[in-house]
């Protein structure tokens, strides 16, 4: 069998981009939303109407995640249009199912101009982002773990060994209790586990395996990329970015070269100020992490950075 060099491995995975497209990434703002899921049942709803929102407009996904505040999602569509209407199918039915339950969902500010990925690193850049959101803004899971999303799709494990019923096999009332519609028609392809329709029954991630040389290119870029992420965040509207590690790395990165320091220690308390308001401008940091990281007093980071008591 033929070794792959890195060029024919680039050269795959350039053809796979050619082939699809356009890509799209879609994003709602988090730090203008209020909480759409609170709970585990409100999440596997989320979840299901992701698979039905992008059944019904046709699109080609690769990655999503399902936030608690907001949505990503990585789309092949030949419209821009198709993802708008995308979101607004998603708005309208979170928002029946919301005031079903006695909820009043401000759906207001979910809306997104729909970002058009044009180059075959932007689009690994940008699947890598979506896949490890959840797993840095909740640090109990992995990007292999949390449950609301792809990650798990991307080289962890083979997706068509997790154990799952045909959404086709359910009663009627299973159906309705999965997608809380009485509009029941999805293709027969799809299945469900856990309460709610399988992202790897409708999510293209084979193709989405094929835009990166292999399963080290994606850890890299999961867990190596900050500066790209960063500007992700400001793009996006999402909160964090980094955890306390990438946080500590950047942090270390602006003081030695600013600084010829060592260690973040050695700076005056002027310098970490410094430092301090790089962080929280240019890679979203909260007072807490700037405290954790640089031992900044928190009276003086509230003064800095004024945040909600």
């Amino acid at each position: 069998m033929k070794d792959f060099t890195f060029s024919d491995k680039e050269m795959l995975c350039q053809r796979a981009f050619d082939q699809h497209g356009p890509y799209w990434h879609i994003a709602t703002p988090g730090i203008s939303t209020e909480l759409l899921f609170t709970n585990n049942e409100e999440y596997c709803f989320g979840m299901s109407l992701m698979a039905e929102s992008i059944t019904v407009t046709g699109l080609n996904t690769f990655s999503f995640s399902v936030m608690s505040n907001h949505l990503h999602n990585l789309s092949e569509a030949r419209h821009k249009q198709r993802c708008i209407d995308f979101l607004d199918h998603y708005a309208t039915r979170l928002r029946r199912y919301a005031a079903k339950r006695g909820r009043a969902l401000d759906l207001k500010d979910f809306v997104c101009d729909p970002v058009l990925v044009q180059t075959l690193q932007s689009l690994r850049n940008n699947i890598a982002y979506i896949d490890r959101n959840g797993y840095v803004v909740y640090s109990a899971h992995t990007p292999y773990s949390y449950p609301w999303g792809t990650g798990y799709l991307y080289f962890g494990f083979s997706p068509e060994l997790i154990p799952s019923t045909p959404f086709s096999s359910l009663t009627i009332r299973e159906k309705r209790e999965v997608l809380h519609s009485n509009n029941l028609l999805l293709p027969a392809s799809l299945t469900v586990r856990n309460g709610f329709i399988a992202p790897e029954s409708y999510v293209d991630w084979r193709t989405g395996r094929m835009f990166f040389r292999d399963a080290h290119q994606y850890f890299n870029l999961l867990s190596k990329n900050r500066e790209a992420y960063a500007e992700f965040a400001a793009r996006y509207g999402d909160r964090i970015v980094l955890t306390d590690e990438e946080m500590f790395s950047a942090a270390f990165s602006i003081a030695s070269t600013d600084y010829h320091v060592g260690r973040l220690t050695d700076m005056s308390e002027e310098q970490k100020k410094v430092v301090a308001r790089k962080m929280h401008f240019d890679y979203n940091a909260g007072n807490a992490q700037i405290n954790r990281i640089l031992k900044l007093d928190r009276a003086l980071l509230q003064e800095m950075f004024p945040e909600a008591k």
